[in-house]
């Protein structure tokens, strides 16, 4: 299961929840606060959340082109086979 593209956007999704959250978090007590240090980090995992789902969508294109190209390789394989079997 691990493998799986809805196990890799399940993990992902939950990641940018929480990243999202502890941001919000983070900078809302800095303001309240005054402390500005709190507020930066708070921007810090906001842009880190973001991060993450660009990485994620990168990784999901990857391993499309990758799941295209064995299913080309597959095609040429057997149509070798073909070939070599006459």
């Amino acid at each position: 299961m691990r493998g799986t593209p809805a196990f890799s956007r399940t993990l992902t999704v939950i990641a940018v929840a929480l990243l999202t959250f502890d941001g919000a978090a983070l900078a809302a007590l800095g303001l309240v606060s005054g402390r500005t240090m709190l507020v930066l980090v708070g921007l810090v995992f906001f842009l880190s959340a973001g991060i993450v789902m660009l990485y994620w969508r990168w990784y999901s294109r990857t391993l499309r082109a990758i799941a295209a190209e064995r299913a080309t390789l597959a095609e040429e394989a057997n149509t070798l086979q073909d070939v070599q079997s006459l």
